[in-house]
């Protein structure tokens, strides 16, 4: 089966074709890529307007220029433009600044609260520039106390003590010793087994449940 071939049109270095890219030929011909030719020029070394070698320098550059420069006015390189930063040496120097007004050795003898009566003592205009008065006022109301406030006002009532005591840790249970040994709660930084018998209570409970006699006196006196 013959497949339909394409003619190769494609321009191949070495063409001996007129659309071969990879010829010089003179302005009088044309051909495919003859407006490349023209948009490189003018050109201040045509390499193609000399015989060969050894008529070419080839250490000479096409352009005496870079882009549109056409005065020679080049940028600096990169390396002589960081070199040239020695000439802002004298910038950085420790320069001498305004002096102030009142310093610390002039301070005890400015008399800063004196009154001028063209301009306010303090505010837009004043003379010297002031703090507010509570420039170093603390504010530590809290968001709750401002936005909770109380609907009427009302006298909260005196602090007394209770009249009873507080004994509410005696009757507190605390982890056993014995049964809850394989809970995780566990007082204290050392986690091994306890068996002391001893709680954070048992002071507590010793002040308000008293060791008492279970048997009864009569009985120990008829049994003496």
């Amino acid at each position: 089966m013959d497949y339909l071939v394409i003619p190769d049109f494609v321009e191949r270095k070495g063409s001996l074709y007129l659309r071969s890219d990879h010829m010089n030929y003179s302005r009088s011909t044309l051909n495919s890529n003859w407006h490349q030719a023209r948009e490189a020029e003018p050109k201040n070394y045509d390499i193609n307007s000399f015989p060969i070698p050894p008529g070419r320098n080839l250490h000479t550059t096409t352009y005496a220029r870079i882009g549109n420069i056409t005065d020679g006015s080049l940028p600096l390189p990169t390396t002589k433009a960081a070199l040239e930063q020695i000439s802002l040496k004298d910038d950085f120097t420790e320069q001498v600044t305004r002096k102030n007004m009142i310093d610390v050795g002039s301070f005890a003898n400015a008399d800063i609260s004196r009154n001028i009566p063209s301009a306010p003592n303090s505010g837009f205009g004043s003379v010297l520039p002031r703090h507010h008065p509570d420039h170093d006022k603390l504010h530590l109301e809290t968001t709750h106390k401002a936005d909770f406030t109380a609907p009427y006002p009302f006298t909260p009532a005196p602090e007394c003590p209770p009249e009873f005591a507080d004994n509410s840790a005696a009757y507190r249970k605390c982890i056993s010793q014995f049964t809850d040994t394989a809970d995780y709660r566990r007082v204290g930084k050392n986690t091994w087994q306890d068996e002391s018998g001893a709680y954070a209570n048992t002071h507590e409970k010793r002040r308000v449940f008293p060791l008492t006699n279970p048997i009864p006196e009569r009985l120990t006196e008829g049994l003496l």
